[in-house]
């Protein structure tokens, strides 16, 4: 479950033909506080209303996530064991029916706790991805724009912040969609994705809880983020940057399963086994 969530939160930082014209955006994934992670090049592809991003470790590609906007569908691909699953909207809803209710009684738990044996908790919660947000109902986001001004990789670019009550849990440095090439032809795929991001997440989390409302916040950002930072807790857990864009010729079989791939349940048969195993 945390592998997705993870897969899907990066994701989002947006046909019959046979062969269309794309546009491959190159991103660099650094890890400033776990040295011994090396960086990943991951390539995100769109087309259309389709989007495929691969996530890259040590060299290779380990996983792909493809939203297919005509289908209404994200698909979760595993290349280490050759499986792959979708997420649609009534998949979030059946994960929703059997989650919340776990989530009322841990919620309902931290409540009585004493505030030291809470923040334990919550910090536990935190080393494994939970955020103590997805425990209960929607926690609104602020976007502040600051004005600050820097130049990523030659793109210029204003920072924004994100937020969650007192917690920072997101910068980036957000440039003119004009001033990055090809992201003007995405745009409509990225703010698509988020929109469908958000109401899957809403359909699994009591009251738009969870996921559902950083994907809210990305609707506020006006622009390509060509920077992002994610927090934790008040660490840095990643840095994104934007490193390149190519306009190229793009089949339609690379918004579809690899041939002998098999499918695989999107819900576990226990939720308490780990998503992928």
């Amino acid at each position: 479950m945390v592998k997705v969530l993870g897969l899907v939160g990066g994701l989002v930082l947006g046909i019959q033909t046979t062969v269309c014209a794309g546009v491959v955006f190159h991103v660099e994934t650094t890890f400033p506080n776990r040295t011994a992670v090396p960086s990943r090049i991951d390539a995100m592809t769109v087309d259309g209303k389709k989007l495929k991003m691969t996530i890259n470790e040590a060299g290779t590609t380990q996983s792909t996530v493809i939203y297919r906007g005509d289908l209404e569908e994200i698909l979760l691909i595993n290349h280490g064991d050759h499986t792959w699953r979708a997420m649609d909207k009534a998949t979030m809803v059946s994960l929703g029916q059997q989650i919340n209710p776990a989530m009322e009684k841990m919620q309902e738990m931290l409540k009585n706790m004493p505030p030291e044996r809470r923040a334990m908790m919550e910090k536990m919660f935190a080393g494994q991805g939970i955020n103590p947000a997805m425990l209960g109902g929607k926690v609104e986001m602020q976007v502040k724009k600051t004005g600050e001004r820097q130049t990523i990789n030659g793109y210029p670019c204003v920072k924004y912040e994100t937020w969650r009550g007192n917690e920072k849990v997101a910068e980036h440095c957000v440039s003119d969609w004009k001033q990055v090439p090809g992201s003007q032809e995405a745009r409509g795929v990225f703010q698509d994705m988020a929109a469908f991001s958000q109401e899957v997440w809403q359909g699994a989390f009591k009251g738009g809880g969870g996921p559902a409302s950083f994907f809210e916040s990305l609707g506020k950002i006006e622009g390509y983020p060509v920077f992002t930072r994610i927090f934790s807790n008040g660490t840095i857990v990643t840095e994104s940057r934007l490193t390149g864009v190519e306009e190229k010729s793009v089949a339609a079989k690379e918004f579809d399963p690899p041939n002998g791939y098999v499918k695989k349940d999107f819900l576990p048969k226990n939720l308490s086994t780990p998503m992928g195993q």
